[in-house]
């Protein structure tokens, strides 16, 4: 199944008539009709394919064979509502065959930003689905149903961001992408047609150069942008010209020259060099670079640390992590590229990694990927370097209002880090057929920003030492107890160093260390108060997990001679089901004790049935692995302490006493580990 790619995202916008497909009796001749449907789509003409497939189901409702063609036709042209009723047609047409329809009907219905509902429909798809790719796949299932979480946590947008979509002077009906700001004027790159490009019956553009893309400026004062001009200096007849982008200090200016189809361009980066008020014929950079055979485009020049030049680009050439990646290639004093480094698994994933962006100052990485966890299809992410230029930690989701349920890249600062563009086809945009069809040029603006993060060790609860190399995550809450939290970050601990992680204001936060041999432990906290810059310090304190010790849970009750669980109990096996859940791999004996009274038999039987409604409830009600839970009842063999030796005491049911209620208990202890040989008392 073909994915769409955010290299141009050019569309032949075409309605190819199709009055001559009727026969001459006026019957519907479907075969002809069939024909120019299949070649519309191989060409790229993807709403002629959808019209004329449509025209097809139309006449002939029990044709499925058109569905595939269909579905991928509406989903190239981001028409998410009917792609995704087809790709559900074509699942249902053939369950067996057809299953990732399914998959692509969850990533469309999240891309309406129907997120509830598109949930079961991913993990229905992981259930179904058994082809050889299943590993994969399933994964991505995983990953697009946490960003479905994800986006419901951030559905509330930062209010002291301000987000504009540019008028008519900037953006037309068609594609407008790739912001570039310089000595204020915004360079980008169009499709600047006011007319619907039409197609002839073979095939050629009647207006080919009108559907190639270009390079244009609009001059900004304040707020207003002046109606965009064509630079004539980076253009090439019936090429494509795009990705424009500026070094550090403006002296340099690289971009795109593509050809090929228009969803699926080839391109090569140039580079131009300003001298005095004008800029040179662009060069094409080394073969390293432009590597024949693979797509190099979107490439950002930034200054690295040691003075020297870093470019950063996207490249489908072998050596990455799957799809398109993010490579890195530093230039000489003399202007020669090393050979590129990919930029490695903190940034790339199996998936698409596109339109990076570095800002030197902080070395942060902005780029866009579907691979990651996102609100929609393309989310903005960053990432921070460390001093050698390695990225070490999960990137950040940008979050709302960069991020929507649509594609969302082309991050870029404008006069400085508090404004900037991002492109996006996000319902509000200018289009020439549908509400998302179409990349358009936005513009953000920080009405006041507010810098947030949160540090801190992880430390030996009894010994007050750091731990090194625990694993410290950054998970978002919900105001729902009932849903899941979700990491969103990551990182390690240090002896020396703390760990550290930015925050975005008006959020609920978790934090979780965990080390092998301690119990995991989490601390909560908020950012919902903060109208400041601030860094919060959070410690993360572990206690050494210790394999036979008994753990009392206190406030577990029953009623006499009964072994129902009583609502309060309830309460305190929650925090055991945390335990459980926080630490995934540890198997527990949960014991039940009585007192002393009684016969032993007695005790045995009614101990072993409070063991049980115990461990019944973590594994019926909240889901916990029954091979992680063993229920014993020990009646009355364990006692802590010899009641007899105090005469308050009753040594029947005439009352009680703190003895009797000490020995009366419930208790876990760990017995073993998943994968890992079980360790029981009577062994």
């Amino acid at each position: 199944m073909r994915l769409l790619t955010p290299l141009f995202l050019l569309f032949s916008f075409t309605l190819v008539t199709v009055s001559g497909f009727a026969m001459g009796d006026g019957k519907f001749n479907k075969k002809l009709y069939k024909k120019e449907a299949d070649e519309a789509f191989k060409a790229g003409s993807i709403f002629s394919a959808a019209d004329l497939y449509l025209k097809i189901l139309e006449n002939d409702s029990t044709d499925k064979s058109v569905l595939y063609n269909l579905a991928q036709s509406f989903f190239e042209a981001r028409d998410y509502e009917k792609a995704a009723t087809y790709f559900q047609r074509e699942y249902k047409a053939d369950s067996t065959n057809n299953a990732m329809a399914l998959y692509y009907a969850g990533v469309c219905t999240k891309m309406q930003g129907k997120y509830t509902e598109a949930i079961p429909i991913f993990k229905r798809f992981a259930k179904v689905y058994q082809a050889p790719d299943a590993v994969q796949k399933k994964k991505w299932a995983r990953v697009e149903g946490d960003g479905c979480n994800f986006a419901i946590r951030e559905a509330k947008a930062d209010p002291s961001i301000k987000l504009n979509h540019l008028g008519r002077e900037v953006n037309s009906n068609y594609a407008d992408q790739a912001p570039a700001f310089r000595d204020d004027i915004l360079y980008f790159a169009s499709i600047h047609s006011d007319t619907v490009l039409w197609m002839q019956p073979d095939r050629s553009d009647a207006k080919k150069d009108g559907a190639l893309m270009k390079m244009y400026t609009s001059k900004v004062s304040g707020d207003t942008y002046a109606p965009a001009e064509q630079i004539k200096t980076f253009s090439k007849p019936g090429k494509h010209i795009s990705n424009g982008s500026f070094n550090s200090d403006g002296t340099k200016f690289l971009y795109t020259i593509c050809d090929g189809g228009l969803l699926r361009p080839d391109c090569d980066i140039y580079m131009s060099q300003l001298n005095g008020v004008e800029w040179s014929e662009g060069k094409p950079l080394s073969s390293e670079i432009n590597m024949k055979g693979v797509t190099n485009t979107q490439p950002s020049l930034a200054k690295a640390g040691n003075g020297h030049e870093v470019l950063y680009f996207v490249s489908d050439r072998e050596g990455g992590k799957g799809g398109r990646d993010i490579w890195y290639s530093t230039m000489n004093k003399n202007g020669e590229f090393a050979a590129p480094k990919n930029a490695g698994n903190k940034i790339n994933t199996d998936r698409d990694e596109v339109t990076p962006f570095y800002d030197s100052k902080t070395n942060t990485l902005f780029f866009s990927s579907d691979g990651w966890i996102s609100m929609g299809g393309f989310d903005v992410f960053k990432s921070q370097s460390d001093a050698s230029g390695k990225f070490n930690n999960t990137p950040e989701n940008l979050g709302a209002p960069f991020n929507s349920p649509c594609n969302d890249y082309y991050y870029r600062y404008g006069k400085n880090s508090e404004d900037g563009y991002l492109v996006s086809n996000r319902p509000g945009i200018f289009s020439v057929r549908g509400k998302t069809c179409c990349d358009d040029i936005f513009e953000y603006q920080y009405q006041q920003k507010i810098y947030l993060a949160v540090k801190g060790h992880v430390i030996d609860d009894a010994t007050k030492e750091t731990i090194e190399g625990a694993a410290v995550n950054l998970s978002l809450r919900s105001d729902n107890v009932s849903e899941a939290d979700l990491v969103i970050n990551s990182d390690t601990s240090n002896k020396e160093m703390p760990y550290f992680f930015s925050l975005k204001a008006q959020k609920l936060y978790k934090l979780t260390g965990s080390k092998d041999g301690y119990f995991t432990a989490s601390q909560n906290f908020s950012t919902q108060s903060a109208s400041k810059s601030d860094t919060l310090t959070v410690d993360i304190y572990l206690k050494k997990l210790e394999k036979n010790k008994a753990y009392r849970l206190s406030n577990i009750y029953y009623d006499f001679d009964k072994s129902d669980l009583r609502t309060e109990s309830k309460a305190t096996l929650d925090t055991l089901y945390n335990l459980l859940k926080e630490n995934p791999t540890i198997i527990i004996e949960l014991s039940s004790h009585t007192d002393a009274r009684g016969s032993d038999q007695y005790n045995l039987v009614l101990s072993q049935k409070r063991a049980e409604s115990c461990a019944n409830y973590l594994i019926n009600d909240r889901g916990i692995r029954k091979d992680r839970i063993t229920a014993k009842g020990y009646g009355k063999t364990k006692p802590i302490e010899d009641c007899s030796k105090y005469p308050d005491c009753p040594n029947d049911q005439s009352g009680d006493c703190p003895c009797h209620q000490l020995n009366r208990r419930t208790e876990f202890k760990i017995i073993g580990e998943l994968d890992g040989k079980l360790i029981y008392e009577n062994e």
